[in-house]
């Protein structure tokens, strides 16, 4: 699953290429086929990321929501390139004058109106995202300490609680932070939660400054067996919220 920065570094791309221009939408999901006349002709007025979504604010203030969750992808091709990807396995396109950006195979795919969108549960009420320039280290430990008795491993992927936050980020952050993932959120000293959050803005941030590189800031994440790199320790591995979880058991008693 596209995890933060790689979701904000799309969408990137996707600004420079949409925002501010006419497009036409074409969907190939069909039961979106008959919201097409809606979208053929129209304004995009901003592309954001929040999280692992990408919102596009349309000029009739709707907003079409994508999540690219385990398979999806963007291509952004210039008019009349040939394609690397199936056209059977696109699922939104956007037309411009020159170029034309698809994203292949994201198996969410909403049109919502403002107020559709934030009533939403799960696609709504997301919560702070350190790449963006809204995040408020309030609000993450307000939502951080609702419930006392959750695992911090856990809480880290709820994304109403902390938004891009995936399994490699979650993983490395709490192996820099030295906090087991199976630690209560009610266990963590003040000292520990100021430098969980040092580490969640900094590998963020890494991730970003990094992409495309080879990913040296990655410690443990698929890594068990291995020695850690701070203590020597064999990385252990273990389920936790319906993914497979690193950690040392020196380095995070």
């Amino acid at each position: 699953m596209a995890e933060g920065p790689v979701v904000h570094l799309y969408a990137k791309k996707l600004k420079e290429a949409l925002q501010g221009r006419e497009v036409r939408i074409e969907f190939g999901l069909k039961k979106l086929k008959p919201l097409e006349p809606s979208v053929e002709n129209i304004s995009i007025l901003k592309v954001e990321a929040h999280g692992k979504q990408f919102r596009f604010h349309l000029e009739d203030h709707r907003v079409l929501l994508v999540h690219l969750m385990m398979w999806g992808s963007w291509r952004i091709y210039k008019k009349g390139q040939e394609w690397d990807k199936p056209p059977e396995r696109a699922r939104v396109l956007f037309h411009t004058g020159t170029h034309t950006a698809v994203v292949f195979s994201a198996p969410v795919i909403r049109l919502l109106t403002p107020s559709e969108l934030q009533e939403n549960p799960r696609w709504g009420n997301l919560g702070p995202d350190p790449l963006r320039h809204d995040f408020s280290s309030r609000e993450f430990w307000r939502r951080f300490e609702q419930d006392p008795s959750r695992e911090v491993g856990e809480v880290l992927l709820d994304q109403q609680v902390i938004a891009g936050v995936g399994n490699i980020l979650r993983i490395e952050i709490l192996f820099r932070s030295h906090i087991h993932p199976h630690r209560k959120v009610e266990s963590l000293s003040a000292a520990e939660k100021k430098v969980l959050l040092h580490w969640i803005l900094k590998l963020f941030e890494q991730w970003m400054r990094n992409m495309g590189k080879r990913s040296s800031w990655i410690q443990v994440y698929r890594k068990s067996k291995r020695p850690c790199p701070n203590c020597n320790t064999l990385i252990e591995f273990f389920r936790q919220a319906g993914r497979i979880t690193y950690a040392c058991p020196q380095c995070q008693r």
